[in-house]
């Protein structure tokens, strides 16, 4: 299948514009500290406990960005701590909209147009309970027409649905969170041409970071791989060293590729951020 993204285009022109790589972080999630204006909406399944431990504002956030050397990020609805109100993900890119971009989960695809309007890039299917909603046709339909960036979070159980779901719709990208939490067998959905991953701890701490970073790279080719920390639900580390990893991971590459893995693919999702 080609490529839907003519992505070469991003990976070369961030190597030349600067000598220092751009950075950009696909899974982020923030909370408010301003509990009366943005109330929690906590999930009740395990996991979520990182609300409470380790909230992170936006504004924390783009202090360790600075700090790390990370240039921009992508806010995807944080679903275990707001459910489907999206209003904190979007107000904190309205308020650092050269910093920021946002994914929103929503309960009804006809919310997606308020959404879009309000400044959402992205749309995102949270299947951990189920691969059904991987097949909610309106979703898809208003994420092509709206151009709306598609991000999924699932399991490994489910990633069949995931695979029948992105072969009925070849003209829109899917990015994969956390790369299913099956790095050692998404490979079995290389050739599906539309599929992107997120390459996170999740994934990195398998193993030998830069050997699972160039066993994706074999596979996907890395204009389909890009980084995210899942910060702050990811938090027994310092988001600095979460940046740290990701560029271990790719050290070995030439500049260019690593220019690739750690923006460029990214950027051609979330323009955005450019």
């Amino acid at each position: 299948m080609a490529n839907p993204l003519d992505l070469d285009r991003h990976s070369g022109g961030v190597a030349e514009q600067t000598s220092r790589v751009l950075v950009v972080d696909t899974h982020t999630h923030v909370i408010s500290d301003d509990l009366e204006k943005y109330p929690l909406q906590v999930a009740d399944y395990p996991g979520v406990e990182w609300v409470y431990e380790a909230p992170v504002t936006a504004e924390e956030l783009l202090a360790e960005m600075a700090a790390a050397g990370v240039d921009r990020a992508v806010l995807v609805q944080a679903q275990g701590g707001y459910g489907t109100d999206n209003s904190y993900a979007l107000d904190a890119r309205a308020a650092y909209p050269g910093s920021f971009s946002a994914v929103v989960i929503v309960d009804e695809p006809a919310e997606l147009d308020r959404l879009a309007a309000a400044g959402a890039g992205g749309v995102r299917f949270f299947a951990i309970g189920g691969g059904g909603p991987l097949h909610d046709e309106a979703t898809w339909d208003t994420a092509r027409r709206l151009g709306l960036r598609v991000s999924a979070a699932t399991v490994p159980e489910y990633l069949p649905a995931l695979g029948e779901a992105l072969a009925a719709h070849p003209d829109v990208i899917l990015s994969l969170d956390h790369c299913g939490f099956a790095p050692e067998t998404i490979g079995d959905y290389a050739h599906l041409g539309n599929l992107y991953l997120k390459v996170t701890p999740h994934v990195l701490d398998a193993g030998d970071p830069a050997v699972m970073l160039e066993r994706l790279a074999e596979q996907f080719g890395l204009t389909r791989l890009m980084w995210g920390s899942d910060y702050s639900q990811t938090h027994d580390r310092p988001y600095r060293e979460l940046a740290d990893q990701a560029r271990a991971a790719c050290a070995g590459m030439t500049q260019s590729e690593q220019a690739q893995f750690l923006g460029g693919t990214a950027l051609a999702l979330w323009p955005e951020l450019g």
